[in-house]
């Protein structure tokens, strides 16, 4: 049985924090060839998520400690939806497959991610072409 403790979530962001992406991951999935993956992301405020996408595949996010915006682009960059993550506030949702997005720490955060496997990278034509916003705006 795999657990999400406290302390499981304090020995994430201590790795986050020393990791050189300023995150880290814990995956409760077994093999990253599995149908569905399930893992924990720890991240620091300073990490950057490049604006990308999962073509045909949708993405679950569910906060477990602290705060992080999810932004949502047009095909040209523009924001079209944000949303804070936060425990009290939006604790879950399910980004549509395809859509432009990435994430912006506020403070140290966990997250659970669950998404369709098997884990592919992110191929070149699913990164987006323009900026996305990032954790000093």
């Amino acid at each position: 049985m795999k657990k999400i403790t406290q302390e499981k979530i304090d020995e994430l962001l201590a790795a986050a924090k020393e990791n050189p992406r300023l995150r880290t991951n814990y995956n409760l999935h077994e093999e990253l060839d599995d149908p569905i993956n399930r893992l924990c992301i720890a991240v620091m405020p300073e990490s950057k998520f490049p604006v990308h996408r999962h073509t045909g595949k949708w993405e679950l996010l569910t906060i477990l400690y602290g705060e992080l915006t999810s932004y949502i682009y047009d095909d040209n960059g523009n924001v079209i939806e944000k949303n804070l993550l936060a425990a009290g506030k939006t604790v879950s949702l399910e980004l549509p497959p395809g859509a432009w997005h990435n994430l912006v720490a506020h403070t140290p955060a966990v997250f659970l991610e669950v998404k369709a496997g098997p884990y592919q990278p992110v191929p070149p034509e699913d990164m987006a072409p323009f900026r996305g916003m990032e954790p000093e705006d």
